[in-house]
């Protein structure tokens, strides 16, 4: 032991020495070692950090090695070690000496999850703390895998527990980026396999990974944590993927509706695994409201309970659950900009956009993720060019009737007329199609794209007044941005004119977006259209999630606020079912921020932050309920501070306070009906009640 102290305290020497010419990392101590080299706990002046020494020459450890440090400084979030541009270097030895390649990380406090369990006695996991764990890290791998790679090594040695509660992922030097060189490599069996006794799923034992190979990795993980035993207790079986015995009689604490999730996970084949981490979350977050309600009503008396259990079963479960990924399907000629389109509305590039010849040649479906939620895009080819007779016509209607889509965006350019017979037969045939085939209308948008592009070509300084009226008996134009301000009009008219059978919903826009050029024009508009104009409650929430535009999620998040005032008052003789609704408001409208502005804040700090204390009841809970929601949205939505919040919440309280203090039951309902007129007016959208005194 002495001999071996020795070897370990001369390594960190010559370590400190190499590392002293740039006086910034001296080491501390050896943190532990392996075949590919030694990690090191280092001071980074003042700040310990995590330095990975690779001593392994092959380039394929090289390859891996580099890998991890390209993946970390790509991803910036509290469960992924954080790595600074300079992290990775190469430290050169004299005496000819391979050169150490060397990576600095965050260090991360805390246990990881194999040794928590054995700190722990092997006791399993409840229901509770497995919700919350699952759900951290589908939120890490709806980021990974939004980046276009997935981990390949997810196991309970790599998973870190912080002293806050925040799990963070680690070692990703098996990871792996989704190119297209890999996908020839894959077809060609040419890519390494990543392999961990027990958590690897068949298909990546045979070089063949892909996303969800993560999804059977975290099944795996997840059987170990709830059941308190080592995967080997159930006979994992690594070619079939199975598990020999039924891990399910050891976790008895747990509902069937998680274990069913666990079982999804860990399906032998990737096709019948979740398609992504968003679906992962979208049934965790079911599961758990879900758990919730039992846990409710199983403490209330009977009385309460006969007013809770109609309002928490039927209202609010359908009220939580209605998510679901919008599919929008995109019609319009060769050339018109839908890729384009796509990219604006997300807010950043999910469609290829090509200028050397047509991208989407064939129907094609593709989804589009931001922020962990999703679209599917349901392409059409450039059928616009095409006759009825032409195989490509009826090809393309089978393809978007069969994908059932919520809504089609016609996209044409202002200055083009294009093939306006052709256009209007098919457009025509598929509505008909669609009816027949799902007994429901079609709703079509025109969207009027490249605008910029109208003469003066050159001349581009939005706002534009775009009203049909604005220039209808105007003077001759004083300058180029009024003349383009007319000629946009002119070809609005005309398209109009040109397709008035069709639809009478239009939205003129510029979707041109690029890294060195971004004339995006009118796309909150457009977002605004398609929430309106899409049925479907739960493809609306799912819409508003997945695109970026901060209007748009202000107008659902009123929605919210103002359903969870009727359930509140619906449910105001009962404090449980009170907090459970406030809490799932919060929690519904920070789910639909976007990424900058989801701050890592739980429910319950937030709601203690804004002064609501958990046991309090306040004499108005609608009122109450009211205000947290306009806090909520002050802090999720717009990006204010927690102090704004707070500010928003006692403005927003005091006023309904005395809106709602004296007004009797009937004038309750009158008060929440005007408060629904006002967001109906506002934002040109339907009104949430109806003529009866109910919601549903």
């Amino acid at each position: 032991m002495t001999q071996n102290n020795n070897y370990r305290e001369k390594q960190q020497e010559q370590l400190n020495q190499l590392l002293s010419k740039d006086n910034r990392y001296k080491v501390v101590k050896l943190l532990g070692g392996g075949g590919f080299g030694e990690t090191w706990e280092v001071d980074d002046q003042g700040t310990p950090k995590v330095l990975k020494v690779l001593h392994r020459e092959s380039p394929k450890a090289i390859e891996l090695f580099k890998r991890e440090a390209e993946v970390l400084k790509k991803l910036n979030h509290p469960g992924i070690p954080k790595v600074e541009p300079d992290g990775y270097f190469i430290l050169p030895q004299e005496g000819g000496n391979q050169d150490l390649h060397c990576l600095v990380m965050e260090k991360i406090e805390g246990l990881d999850l194999e040794k928590w369990l054995e700190e722990n006695g092997y006791q399993p996991i409840t229901q509770e703390q497995a919700i919350a764990w699952l759900k951290q890290l589908a939120e890490i791998l709806v980021l990974v895998h939004e980046q276009n790679w997935f981990h390949r090594d997810i196991k309970p040695a790599n998973i870190m527990l912080r002293p806050n509660g925040q799990l963070a992922l680690i070692d990703f030097g098996a990871a792996r980026e989704v190119t297209d060189t890999y996908f020839e490599k894959l077809q060609e069996g040419n890519v390494t396999g990543i392999v961990s006794q027990d958590y690897t799923p068949p298909e990546q034992v045979k070089g063949q990974a892909e996303y969800r190979s993560d999804f059977f990795a975290l099944g795996r993980s997840f059987v170990c944590l709830l059941t308190g035993k080592l995967l080997k207790h159930f006979g994992a079986n690594a070619i079939t993927g199975k598990l020999e015995k039924n891990w399910r009689d050891s976790a008895t604490q747990i509902s069937d509706p998680l274990a069913d999730l666990i079982n999804d996970l860990m399906a032998p084949s990737p096709e019948r695994r979740p398609e992504n981490a968003q679906d992962i979350l979208q049934r965790l977050e079911i599961i758990d409201i879900e758990s919730s309600i039992l846990s409710i009503l199983s403490v209330l008396g009977q009385p309460a309970r006969l007013i809770a259990e109609p309002i928490l079963k039927r209202k609010i479960r359908k009220w939580a659950k209605q998510s679901r990924i919008p599919h929008i399907a995109l019609y319009g000629r060769t050339g018109a900009g839908k890729s384009s389109l796509v990219n604006a509305m997300m807010g950043k590039e999910v469609a290829k956009v090509r200028v050397d010849k047509p991208e989407t040649l064939n129907p094609e479906s593709y989804p589009c993720e931001r922020n962990g939620r999703s679209l599917e895009i349901v392409d059409s080819r450039g059928v616009g060019e095409k006759s009825k007779n032409d195989p490509a016509f009826q090809s393309a209607i089978d393809y978007i009737v069969e994908k059932r889509v919520d809504i089609l965006l016609f996209v044409i350019p202002a200055k083009e007329r294009g093939y306006v017979a052709q256009d209007v037969e098919f457009l025509t045939t598929l509505r008909q199609q669609h009816h027949q085939a799902h007994n429901t209308e079609l709703p079509i948008i025109l969207v009027i794209n490249q605008i910029d592009l109208v003469e003066p070509a050159r001349q581009w300084n939005p706002p534009y007044d775009l009203s049909l009226e604005s220039r209808a008996n105007s003077r001759k134009p004083s300058n180029a941005k009024e003349q383009k301000e007319i000629n946009i009009i002119k070809c609005i008219k005309a398209r109009l004119h040109d397709y008035h059978q069709l639809t009478d919903s239009y939205v003129p826009v510029s979707a041109c977006w690029q890294e060195y050029e971004d004339t995006r024009y009118n796309i909150e508009q457009l977002e605004l259209e398609i929430y309106k104009n899409i049925s479907d409650d739960a493809a609306k929430y799912g819409f508003g999630g997945a695109t970026a535009g901060i209007p748009l999620k202000r107008i659902i998040a009123n929605k919210f606020k103002l359903t969870a005032a009727w359930f509140t008052w619906s449910a105001r003789f009962v404090p449980f079912v009170t907090k459970f609704i406030q809490n799932l408001l919060v929690r519904m409208i920070a789910n639909i921020a976007i990424p900058d502005q989801y701050q890592s804040i739980t429910v319950q700090t937030f709601l203690e932050q804004l002064g609501v204390k958990g046991t309090q009841i306040n004499f108005n809970t609608v009122a109450m309920t009211l205000a947290i929601g306009e806090a909520a949205i002050s802090y999720f939505i717009e990006n204010h501070s927690i102090e704004e919040a707070r500010q928003a919440f006692v403005q927003e309280e005091k006023s309904r306070q005395t809106e709602l203090r004296d007004a009797e039951p009937e004038d309750v309902m009158e008060i929440l009906r005007n408060i629904d007129r006002e967001i109906s007016e506002r934002y040109g959208i339907p009104p949430l009640y109806k003529d009866d005194s109910d919601i549903t």
